[in-house]
């Protein structure tokens, strides 16, 4: 699950000729709380085997999916995610100069420092905008506020988790990990070098991790 599907080209390149794979681009969805996000996901999924990948802001959706019955998620990776506020930051999320960032005033340099960690990427950069310009800054406020106002959720996750976390992440604190440690029942953490989008940063090492788990997933099921 991605904002609009166009962040993940980088990752696409590895998964899309070694299994079969659908985005869920949050733009889709009807409702707008990752509640109801997660009904209408469930919908699409039916009883159909898969393995969710959610990145950043798409894991409040993840794990409302997690708590939905009859479902057949056969592991859930949580990429560089948090289920209640990533920072202290985040807390003056309502502050972040979202109409300068749409009109490109903020050097690139200092974007590809912050969301990819330090990746000097041109081409990073422009997919993050043309992203942007599937969202319009409406909808992307509401999504601060709801990462302003994320509180812990009280409900264990019972599906296998692995957490990928990036080793500069600068947006999503350490102390995240606690929330999933605490509710996950069958958790483990690979950390990856590369910043917060780290699908887009290092696509290599996240669809390894990916790879990994569908052979796993595979082999438990030829025993």
């Amino acid at each position: 699950m991605d904002g609009t599907g166009v962040l993940f080209t980088p990752l696409l390149e590895h998964i899309q000729k070694s299994l079969p794979f659908e985005i869920v681009p949050l733009s889709t969805f009807s409702a707008d709380c990752p509640k109801q996000q997660a009904k209408e996901l469930a919908q699409r999924l039916n009883s159909q085997e898969v393995i969710i990948f959610a990145e950043s802001y798409s894991g409040l959706i993840a794990y409302e999916l997690c708590q939905l019955k009859g479902l057949n998620i056969k592991h859930i990776i949580f990429a560089a995610s948090f289920l209640e506020r990533p920072s202290v930051l985040s807390k003056f999320a309502h502050l972040l100069p979202i109409s300068l960032i749409q009109k490109r005033l903020i050097p690139d340099a200092m974007l590809s420092y912050v969301l990819f960690g330090g990746h000097k990427s041109k081409e990073l950069v422009d997919l993050f905008y043309q992203s942007l310009q599937h969202t319009s800054i409406k909808t992307r406020k509401r999504r601060l506020k709801r990462i302003q106002h994320a509180q812990k959720p009280t409900q264990p996750i019972m599906l296998p988790v692995t957490y990928i976390k990036a080793n500069r992440d600068y947006l999503v604190s350490p102390k995240v990990l606690g929330c999933f440690k605490h509710l996950c029942m069958d958790f483990n953490i690979i950390h990856i070098n590369g910043g917060h989008f780290i699908a887009q940063s290092n696509p290599t090492a996240c669809w390894a991790v990916l790879h990994t788990i569908m052979s796993q997933i595979l082999d438990s099921t030829q025993i």
